[in-house]
Parts: structure tokens; C-alpha cells; sequence
């Protein structure tokens, strides 16, 4: 299977936000409320992508066979956790039934590169402490460096950051 690695434009925002919600519901459904996960809808993901690219931030998406199966967006990091980190993966998801092919990897290294062109030389990716995503991030050398919490649906839902140093790469 070929896979192609390109920036996102505002006609895939409809695919990302279905792979943004297939993603959540995969990966959260043992952690948030499941009303909660069934209440996301790809109308509001679709516009949440479309103000990402509004936004000047990073978007790539993952084809295969003529299909978006993944995406990923970052840029500067949002939040000064450690100095040592100045980029940020906001979201990175695939379709479920394309995980564990290396897709993730290849987003991964799209947005790095662009990340290092940019000037930085770290990155930090933040998830909830439950999801099984944890086990990408330490393949790419990630360690935890931050812990938070995080409000959704009316509770608090402790999240932890990943960080790794990408200008060696």
C-alpha cells in the first residue's frame, strides 16, 4: 500500500473531522462518557479543521488508495511547559482500520520536518492518561515531561505531555 504524505486543504476538512470523531470514539471509549462520545459530530470536527487551517497552522493529511486514512496538525506549542520543547502536535489520528501500518510514523516525520524548517528542535504532544497512543510517542523517544487536567463534560480528566527533541533527526 502506497501511502502519500500532503498538506491539507479546506475540501478534506469534511474526512478529518469523521477520522477526528471515528479516532475519539476508538480511543477515549474506555476513558470519557460514552453520551459524550456518541454527542460528537463531524459537522463541528469539519469546522474546527477548516479554523485550523484558517489559522496558519499545520495540517497534513495521509492518502491511500485515493483515501485520507490519517492526519496530523501542529506548530508553535501552546503552552510553555518545558523550554525545551517549542512544537506541538495538536492532533494526530488515523481511521482504525489503518492503524499499526506506520501512517502515524510517516505523519509524524511530515510535521517534524516542517517543525525543524521553522526553527524548532522539540516537540510535546499532550493525551489523556488512559489511551494507548502513549506506546507511539516512547517509540519516537517521547518522555513524559508535563501532567495537567483537562475539563471535559463537566469533569476533570488527568492528561500528561510527551516530549522528544526532533532537530537530530
Amino acid at each position: 500500500m502506497t501511502v502519500t504524505i500532503r498538506d491539507a486543504g479546506k475540501a478534506d476538512c469534511w474526512r478529518i473531522g469523521e477520522i477526528s470523531m471515528l479516532g475519539w470514539q476508538s480511543a477515549y471509549q474506555d476513558i470519557l462518557p460514552a453520551d459524550y462520545l456518541a454527542a460528537i459530530r463531524v459537522e463541528d470536527r469539519a469546522a474546527r479543521f477548516e479554523r485550523v487551517l484558517e489559522s496558519g497552522s499545520l495540517l497534513h493529511v495521509a492518502e491511500a488508495g485515493g483515501k485520507i486514512v490519517g492526519f496530523i496538525s501542529g506548530g508553535k506549542c501552546r503552552d510553555s511547559v518545558h523550554p525545551d520543547y517549542d512544537g506541538e502536535v495538536y492532533a494526530i489520528y488515523l481511521d482504525p482500520d489503518h492503524m499499526k501500518r506506520g501512517i502515524g510514523k510517516l505523519l509524524m516525520r511530515s510535521l517534524e520536518k516542517q517543525l525543524v524548517a521553522g526553527g524548532m528542535s522539540g516537540v510535546i504532544a499532550w493525551m489523556l492518561v488512559g489511551n494507548d497512543a502513549k506506546h507511539f510517542y516512547e517509540s519516537l523517544g517521547g518522555v513524559v515531561i508535563a501532567e495537567d487536567k483537562l475539563e471535559i463534560d463537566g469533569g476533570p480528566y488527568p492528561e500528561i505531555a510527551y516530549g522528544w527533541k526532533i532537530a537530530d533527526r
